[in-house]
């Protein structure tokens, strides 16, 4: 029985003997397991940029410049002269004046009268030429010779022209201009003793005769008569404003009885536009 035992411790130590340096000896791998790899996690990062931009303006600003010029002449300096300030479009007016008789058929028996007239027309910027229309009435006197007659010489005009404005330049600053006008001319008129340089007689309205022997008129005819004709002539305006003032002289020539009636109007008015 001891022996048994003896046996079995013996037995029990050479057991855990190989057991050990079956351990300290063996070159076998064990394998290992691992955990599962963790998902592979994707991050998006917002990044926020500021920039700053510098814009730079360029303003162009237009200047105008007067330059005022002078020319060299041999007698010294001249300046430029401004040009002539314009003004146009429809315009009426009023001017009054002497009534001048022309020619011997008329101014041998008639003298100096009064004359008015109406106008208005149209000058249009830009253009030198223009209309003018114009209601008249011309009074004359009556020479000594014939003062016992009892007329009254008269005439009323109607004209139709056309106007031409010269261009000018003025060193005034208010407008200056010269013009020129010419057309027809519509004439009644009575009372006017005619005098004819061919038969050296007197006659009055329609060819009735008249004498100045006995001082008063035989046949004499004071109705009305009319005539056509023309006038032409011209004259200078000064303005200020819409308003201007001029001076003007015509020539108006119209036939009766085989003789030439002239008249020379020479008026001052004002037109406003």
């Amino acid at each position: 029985m001891k022996m048994h035992t003896t046996s079995l411790i013996a037995l029990g130590a050479l057991g855990v003997a190989s057991i050990a340096s079956a351990q300290a000896t063996s070159t076998k791998r064990i394998p290992i397991t691992k955990e599962p790899a963790a998902p592979v996690v994707s991050r998006v990062d917002t990044v926020t940029m500021y920039r700053t931009d510098t814009v730079t303006n360029y303003v162009h600003d237009t200047v105008t410049v007067t330059r005022v010029d002078t020319v060299t002449a041999s007698a010294g300096t001249v300046a430029m002269p401004l040009m002539l300030k314009q003004i146009g479009g429809f315009y009426i007016g009023v001017d009054g004046g002497a009534a001048v008789p022309s020619g011997d058929a008329l101014r041998t028996a008639q003298g100096t009268g009064w004359h008015v007239d109406v106008p208005l027309g149209w000058d249009p910027v830009g253009s030198p030429i223009g209309v003018r229309f114009a209601a008249g009435y011309s009074r004359f006197g009556t020479k000594d010779a014939f003062s016992a007659f009892d007329f009254t010489p008269q005439v009323w005009q109607g004209d139709a022209d056309l106007k031409l404005r010269l261009p000018m330049t003025s060193a005034f600053s208010h407008r200056f201009s010269i013009y020129g006008l010419g057309g027809a001319t519509y004439n009644r008129f009575k009372g006017l003793t005619q005098f004819s340089t061919t038969t050296g007689a007197f006659t009055t309205g329609n060819g009735q005769i008249v004498t100045t022997s006995t001082g008063s008129p035989v046949f004499a005819d004071e109705s009305w008569h009319d005539a056509w004709g023309w006038n032409a002539g011209g004259g200078v305006s000064f303005g200020f404003g819409r308003t201007n003032l001029f001076v003007e002289s015509r020539y108006i020539h119209f036939n009766h009885n085989d003789g030439d009636l002239n008249q020379v109007p020479i008026v001052v008015g004002l037109t406003w536009f």
